[in-house]
């Protein structure tokens, strides 16, 4: 039987307070509101009699294992993309999603914070990844990203695109696309 939003709203609410739902509010870029995601809590899985998911992410947070796999599904049909890999091991680096088109290695890091970023953009080339993505949740971090990545030798600025993490899907396809109409 259907019921109404107000109710549903109180419901989610009510469940929220009882901690057997959490909610994550996501900025897609736009204008307007945050889309609001619903997550089973350990105590709302006990309560279903299920077992709980093991996550999304890998320990990063569940907004970033949110973007991974967003940035997944929404890559791996994309002509010119053979596989879309999240936390992929290259060498002794985990990279957040690791895509393969046609010769090339591209990584997309994830970055909720600036924190690691000159860190993984380094061990991400160790590794032999040809083209990094940077996709900033925010444009605190965008900004402070960008002027570490500027801080860089040109040779390496080359290879990495700060962005918002909204805007990271269309950046790679675009660099796809463009590779493949000059390859």
């Amino acid at each position: 039987m259907p019921i109404s939003v107000g109710k549903g709203d109180r419901l989610i609410k009510k469940l929220i307070r009882m901690d057997f739902l959490r909610i994550h509010a996501i900025s897609h870029g736009g204008r307007g509101s945050m889309t609001k995601y619903l997550e089973l809590t350990a105590k709302g899985y006990r309560a279903i009699k299920a077992e709980p998911k093991s996550g999304i992410g890998k320990g990063a947070g569940w907004e970033h294992g949110f973007w991974q796999h967003h940035c997944m599904q929404e890559l791996k049909n994309y002509e010119g993309i053979q596989k879309v890999v999240i936390e992929e091991m290259i060498g002794n680096k985990s990279v957040d999603i690791l895509v393969n088109a046609s010769d090339e290695k591209i990584a997309i890091e994830i970055a909720m914070t600036p924190d690691h970023e000159k860190t993984n953009i380094e061990k991400d080339l160790n590794a032999g990844i040809n083209k990094i993505f940077v996709a900033c949740c925010d444009k605190s971090v965008l900004a402070k990203v960008t002027a570490l990545v500027e801080a860089l030798t040109p040779d390496i600025r080359n290879k990495v695109v700060v962005c918002l993490v909204q805007k990271v899907v269309s950046e790679v396809q675009s660099y796809v696309q463009k590779r493949r109409n000059n390859g």
